[in-house]
């Protein structure tokens, strides 16, 4: 019963941020959608700014449960934005607030957690080092962040697929010669 209640709570919020701006959202808003007393709405989070958190936190875990070794980057890339793809209007009220930082964290977040397991794999056959997995990983994570959070600035136009195909084509057609390049760098650096 706890979770379907939690769920419902978050479920509430993100239907009303996808109507109204966080500044008009208010606690009444999201009990008479949830259909919950405001109790029970202060008994999981203390504010409207935890509950965003936490639907965040569990965007979060739930990105985390699916991943799969057997995925492309394409569709792991996809899976990573679906959340804010899928919730654009409220991305935008997010975005435009004082917690804009939110979406980045969990793009950052997210972003990280699958690009580390795509440069493991390209890695496994140029005997790459941790130091190596980990600048790769930090380099890629960034420019995919910082190229989605541009999108989203610019208010997520429509070329959605061509975006995302993009990226992904940009990372499995370079990632190789990054490879090669950090190793005879680090070569280099003996």
């Amino acid at each position: 019963m706890s979770k379907f209640t939690r769920k419902r709570i978050m479920d509430a919020y993100l239907y009303l941020l996808n109507k109204k701006s966080l500044d008009k959202l208010t606690v009444k808003d999201i009990i008479e959608t949830a259909d919950v007393n405001r109790n029970t709405f202060y008994y999981y989070f203390e504010d409207i700014y935890d509950l965003q958190h936490k639907v965040f936190q569990k965007k979060f875990e739930d990105f985390c449960e699916g991943i799969s070794q057997q995925t492309s980057f394409y569709d792991e890339y996809v899976r990573a934005a679906e959340f804010v793809l899928s919730n654009k209007k409220a991305m935008e009220h997010i975005y435009h607030s004082k917690d804009k930082d939110l979406i980045q964290t969990y793009m950052e977040h997210v972003t990280t957690r699958f690009v580390e397991d795509f440069v493991r794999k390209a890695a496994v056959s140029h005997n790459l080092s941790e130091q190596g997995i980990e600048y790769l990983t930090n380099f890629y994570s960034n420019a995919i962040v910082g190229n989605t959070m541009h999108w989203i600035k610019e208010g997520m136009p429509p070329y959605r697929e061509q975006y995302l195909l993009l990226v992904s084509k940009s990372f499995e057609n370079s990632i190789d010669n990054m490879i090669e390049t950090y190793i005879e760098f680090e070569n280099t650096q003996i």
